[in-house]
């Protein structure tokens, strides 16, 4: 289950060509060595990191990895485990009429092998990630074991590379179960059921996009509107431009202190409000890395 969770935090985005756009070079201002900023998403297997120029060099040349949190911690996954949980008085029941209870219980069934009664007391959002997670591993092969969003913080710490978050766990937990109602939440996971087939090529469709390094396409896609269980405006400002605001804030005195390998959601790059425009507005200079 622990990467069940994993998973969770980061779902929040062909193999021959990959633009650079993913990975950035930070220098200027006040910085003695540069930083880098590369862009990560959740459903990419390890391999796919080989083709990305540069990439592994960057990594080696800095002292410090910087993610959105720290994510070997017993502690931490423990504390969103349990936030994953419905309030006592609140039971997924509550959340869905009787027919869509009905559907839903028959698809997760179908896929994951249990129904609601055995989730019934898990949050909807946490009960969606499980079933995207699956309809995705039984579609394409791809296996908890090969996800590269964790790749750099792991190597860092065999290397004796010091992790640092830009979150803590409680602002993670706010950010996964506190976007929207738990009524919200539900509708979510009933329309993402209904749509299954259409949901599945989106995701097929960000991977696309993911590895050809297309961040505002990728971003473009999140602001769209008109489906249920597409973000609001409010939803994305909380979920990606507030916390661009929030990190930003932090990056140049770690940067300062030491070059730093900065990975974060590829989400969070691109736009006006996305970290490349953010440090560039802060005197930085920050240049695609070509090879």
């Amino acid at each position: 289950m622990k990467r069940t969770y994993l998973f969770l935090i980061f779902f929040i985005a062909s193999f021959s060509f990959v633009n650079s756009q993913l990975l950035w070079k930070i220098s200027g201002k006040k910085l003695k060595y540069p930083s880098y900023l590369f862009g990560t998403h959740h459903l990419i297997p390890i391999q796919f990191l080989d083709s990305v120029p540069g990439l592994y060099k960057a990594f080696n040349e800095c002292d410090e990895v910087v993610g959105e949190m720290v994510l070997n911690n017993i502690d931490a996954t423990a504390r969103i485990q349990q936030a994953a949980m419905l309030p006592d008085h609140i039971n997924i029941k509550d959340l869905l009429n009787d027919s869509d209870y009905q559907i839903v219980d028959k698809e997760l069934k179908s896929v994951l092998k249990f129904g609601l009664k055995e989730v019934s007391m898990l949050n909807p959002t946490m009960i969606l990630t499980m079933y995207e997670m699956e309809i995705f591993k039984k579609s394409t092969g791809y296996t908890d074991d090969n996800q590269s969003d964790s790749f750099f913080q792991l190597v860092a710490a065999e290397k004796g590379k010091k992790v640092i978050g830009l979150e803590t766990i409680d602002q993670q937990i706010a950010i996964l179960f506190g976007n929207g109602s738990l009524q919200r939440q539900a509708d979510i996971l009933v329309e993402t059921i209904h749509q299954k087939d259409s949901v599945l090529t989106e995701i097929k469709y960000v991977n696309s996009l993911y590895k050809k390094g297309e961040i505002d396409e990728l971003l473009e896609l999140s602001n769209r509107r008109g489906n249920v269980n597409d973000m609001t405006d409010e939803e994305f400002d909380k979920l990606v431009d507030k916390r661009n605001l929030n990190w930003v804030s932090k990056l140049p005195q770690l940067m300062e202190e030491s070059p730093c390998f900065i990975a974060v959601g590829a989400l969070h790059l691109g736009g006006k409000n996305g970290l490349i425009k953010l440090l560039e507005k802060g005197g930085y200079k920050v240049r695609a890395v070509t090879k």
